[in-house]
């Protein structure tokens, strides 16, 4: 492994070590600086290459600015759901637009008594 591997390497470790995977980049250069003797000049160079390849961002939450994992977007949230009961009381949870007076099965509801929603059911 070469050094720009190598900071590279230690750069994406401690992102992903710090917590909530994001951490002060001053930060991270001190550590990579005392902990493993990098050069600050190639630790800024890899950093800014890990950030035009968009494995980094860099990130203001008020007060500081951080570099962080980028958060991605690989599922939308549910769809519209209610909960229906039937003519017998049982509960099912269907799409928003289920109609109560039908079949409740035969429209894709789930029964909630057939669904775990806590460790102890």
């Amino acid at each position: 492994m070469n050094a720009h591997e190598e900071t590279r390497e230690r750069i994406l470790e401690a992102v992903w070590g710090a917590p909530n995977q994001r951490i002060r980049p001053i930060d991270l250069e001190k550590k990579l600086e005392h902990e493993h003797g990098l050069a600050l000049s190639a630790i800024k160079d890899v950093l800014k290459e890990l950030v035009d390849e968009c494995e980094l961002v860099f990130t203001y939450r008020d007060p500081c600015s951080y570099v962080e994992i980028p958060v991605e977007e690989s599922h939308h949230a549910a769809r519209p759901m209610k909960v229906i009961p039937d003519k017998s009381g049982e509960y099912f949870i269907c799409d928003d637009d289920a109609d109560p007076s039908g079949d409740l099965r035969e429209q894709g509801c789930w029964r909630c008594g057939d669904l775990a929603f806590t460790p102890s059911d």
